[in-house]
């Protein structure tokens, strides 16, 4: 059953003064339930076409009781809110309700069918748990009910509070905290490496929320159509945050739901009227080239003006895939928006200017691997997407191993300045000392400028990008080392770009002793066994090689380019294009 009939959201009241003159995320949700109670301000829609709708007046009120049961249960001002909740009413009240209390919420990813061993998802929520020194976990009771037996260890002192298990507690009077104060702690959406927590104030976050809106000309007349997950950076302040306080009507419909039927999304879009939409590479090239004809038969995409790819590398091909698709769906091709940014600067930093095609050029492959220059050619080279302009506020530079800005169409490493700049690492001076240098960001991203163009070419760091969420590599090297038979130390994995998915995947290459076929296939079988039970991660390619396969380097590290270069054939891919 698609969603036919077109839904006119009502007309905004909220006035840009509210969220201009805001100075915490918390006055700003009090200014707009005392001002517009009645304004339905929120959807939510799932797969079975179910809507519920809350107004500035009913979010206020959710979120009340739930800080007042957040107080009760120990949290207390300053102190960390863990939230692992799917995308729901109960979700969004939490974290509104964390902000009333005085808390500083974190939200988490909820498991994921991907993940076989709910043990590793338990022990992955208490890492995370251990680094925040969180004072309540909010989760839903499938989470809860993971933390039993032995496992209930892992949540040390931490109290452990449902939706259905709050008791009615004393009404608390909302914090009132400074602009300077820590408003979130982001983790990364997808990191099964060493929990990351990333510090914003309210101040950094109003501050981006506002280069957004502007940014992208949003008004009144706007309405946000989104799926993303909220635990992800571009989910919370782009799908939640930025919407919402700028008084758009907002859609939000489970990430489930839309992962399971990808047409849902586009039939939202065209019932509500979107008009603004997130999502990254992947979620593009799945509706572009998955979702069958039947199912979009009769479907308007002529309101959506602002289609924001992000948070994954985008892809020239996707670009093309999707806006010739859907162009008889009424889709114009200059509303297809490649921006960039990362959780250090609450979200995006750059955005194509709306209203224009996306950029794309092609650039010598010989150039940009042997002289780190991207130089435009008509023969077949590397399609290279610009990523966009800087949002108010913002301004980047390119700049060299000895931290020298370069010229236009030289790569080197991206820095960014803004006035929504994270606060640091949560308890890690050293990674948040690396980070900033002198009021900049160095975001681990290499690049290049042309006439005002931000374009991106590869990540300095190893992370691997799945639909948009990032992996540490060195998670699936130990599930991997644990196998028998594989030689431990001695394990590389990488992502490799699958162009036909819009996204990477994880491939390996593993040393071993075993020269027998049938046992070389049993430890295939068992390799990719342990990495998904682990990780949840399917690992699509695998290269067993024989002792000395893996390169490293002279200190004993991994080298996982030379090693991925050395076996690329192997690996069915080109060599990388360098070796940084």
């Amino acid at each position: 059953m698609h969603i036919r009939e077109v839904a006119c959201p009502p007309a905004s009241p909220v006035s840009r003064r509210t969220l201009d003159e805001a100075t915490t995320l918390t006055g700003a949700l009090a200014t707009l339930a005392a001002a517009h109670p009645t304004f339905p301000c929120l959807t939510i829609l799932d797969r079975q076409r179910r809507e519920r709708r809350l107004s500035f007046g009913e979010l206020w009120t959710a979120a009340e009781r739930v800080g007042a049961a957040l107080r009760a249960a120990g949290a207390r001002p300053g102190g960390f809110v863990l939230l692992v909740l799917p995308t729901g009413p109960e979700l969004v009240a939490g974290y509104f309700g964390a902000l009333l209390a005085g808390a500083v919420p974190g939200l988490i990813a909820v498991p994921s069918n991907r993940v076989a061993d709910r043990r590793v998802y338990a022990a992955r929520i208490g890492a995370i748990l251990a680094n925040a020194e969180a004072q309540v976990l909010y989760c839903d009771p499938e989470v809860a009910a993971l933390f039993t037996g032995e496992d209930a260890a892992l949540l040390g002192g931490v109290a452990l509070l449902t939706p259905g298990g709050m008791v009615a507690a004393p009404a608390i009077a909302p914090a009132t905290p400074a602009p300077q104060d820590i408003a979130t702690v982001q983790y990364s959406s997808g990191s099964t490496g060493t929990p990351k927590g990333v510090l914003l104030t309210h101040e950094a976050i109003l501050n981006n929320l506002r280069a957004v809106r502007d940014g992208l000309g949003l008004d009144a007349d706007d309405v946000s159509v989104n799926w993303i997950p909220l635990y992800h950076d571009m989910g919370l302040i782009d799908a939640l945050l930025l919407p919402v306080l700028s008084g758009l009507s907002t859609v939000l419909l489970p990430t489930m739901d839309f992962l399971r039927e990808p047409a849902l999304w586009l039939w939202a879009i065209h019932r509500y009227r979107g008009t603004l939409s997130w999502a990254p590479n992947f979620a593009y090239t799945i509706c572009a080239r998955r979702v069958p004809d039947v199912e979009i038969a009769g479907l308007d995409l002529s309101s959506w003006r602002i289609a924001i790819n992000a948070a994954e590398p985008v892809l020239a091909s996707t670009i093309d895939a999707f806006t010739t698709r859907f162009a008889a769906h009424g889709f114009r091709p200059e509303a297809m928006t490649p921006a960039w940014g990362l959780a250090e600067n609450v979200t995006i930093a750059t955005a194509h200017p709306v209203g224009e095609r996306p950029r794309v050029e092609t650039i010598d492959r010989r150039a940009l691997a042997k002289e780190d220059v991207a130089r435009p050619t008509t023969g077949p080279g590397l399609a290279s997407v610009a990523i966009g302009r800087c949002l108010p506020r913002c301004e980047v530079a390119i700049r060299d191993a000895a931290g020298h800005e370069l010229p236009d169409r030289h790569v080197g490493a991206i820095f960014l300045r803004s006035d929504s700049l994270f606060l640091g690492y949560h308890r890690d001076p050293v990674a948040t000392a690396a980070a900033l240098e002198r009021g900049w960001l160095r975001t681990g991203d290499r690049g290049y400028v042309a006439d005002g163009d931000l374009f991106f070419i590869a990540r300095d760091k190893d992370v691997i990008v799945i639909g948009g969420e990032k992996y540490a590599p060195h998670d699936v090297e130990t599930a991997i080392n644990r196998v028998a038979g594989v030689r431990e130390g001695c394990a590389v994995a990488f992502g490799m770009l699958d162009e036909a998915r819009g996204t990477e995947e994880v491939a390996a290459v593993v040393e071993t002793r075993e020269d027998d076929p049938d046992g070389r296939a049993r430890l295939e079988a068992a390799i990719r066994a342990a990495v998904i039970d682990a990780t949840g991660l399917a690992l699509r390619h695998l290269v067993l090689v024989p002792p000395g396969g893996v390169e490293k380097t002279t200190s004993g590290k991994l080298a996982r380019t030379a090693t991925r270069r050395r076996w690329a054939a192997a690996l069915g891919e080109e060599p990388p294009a360098n070796d940084t």
